[in-house]
């Protein structure tokens, strides 16, 4: 029995040391909420809400990167989350500007960038609304230059007025190189998403609005009887 008592122990602590490993967090504006699961932040990184925008630094080693001397290497992750319009306020658009640094070398070799920015209004028969992500130049190195060159690229998406809704991005690294000395490197560091707002009238200010418009044309009705 004790044996058994103490397996059913071990389980329950367990258990309990998974729950906090994943749990859903929220970052806090003064116009919007933004909650995500911290198991799900994918090769972003845990993000940090600085005014309207949303800030990532992927790090670590390899990091965020897509490498290769010899065929093709691509790299993805999505990073998705739930956005709510605090009281006198709503949502109408979301900027997404990416940064990074590359190289490449040989014959035939080169990287890209590619993703989509996704967001979803929470509301009964509402669209999904997409936009991918520009498309970049990029500069081939002279054979055996490691120099590294700076990237740039974004998506937009504008949307009606909106209270709550999901927001998804995706984005995909790639690098290719064949041939004698050729190799392909790209890395991304810095992403930003900015999230446009603008003000709501409470219904409190509706009301009130609402019985100044009703005082103001009493009163031209009594000014109008006083003049006949």
């Amino acid at each position: 029995m004790r044996l058994k008592h103490s397996l059913v122990s071990l389980w329950i602590v367990s258990m309990g040391i998974g729950g906090v490993q994943a749990a859903q967090q929220t970052l806090n504006s003064t116009a919007f909420d933004i909650t995500y699961d911290d198991a799900l932040v994918g090769l972003f990184g845990t993000p940090t809400l600085l005014g309207n925008s949303l800030f990532f630094a992927p790090s670590g080693s390899p990091g965020f990167t897509a490498q290769t001397g010899a065929g093709i290497d691509v790299t993805n992750s999505t990073f998705a989350f739930t956005i709510t319009a605090n009281p006198g306020f709503a949502l109408d658009s979301f900027s997404l500007t990416e940064e990074g640094d590359y190289f490449f070398f040989g014959d035939t070799a080169g990287v890209d960038v590619s993703g989509q920015l996704r967001v979803k209004p929470l509301t009964s028969g509402s669209s999904t609304l997409t936009a991918n992500v520009a498309d970049t130049s990029f500069v081939a190195n002279a054979a055996l230059d490691f120099q590294t060159h700076d990237w740039q690229t974004g998506a937009f998406i504008a949307t009606a007025p909106m209270a709550v809704g999901q927001v998804s991005i995706q984005n995909i690294l790639a690098a290719y190189a064949a041939g004698d000395l050729a190799y392909s490197f790209i890395e991304k560091k810095n992403v930003e998403l900015t999230i446009g707002v603008s003000a709501v009238p409470e219904p409190e200010t509706y009301a009130l609005m609402l019985a100044g418009v009703g005082m103001v044309g009493f009163a031209a009705r009594r000014r109008l009887q006083s003049v006949g």
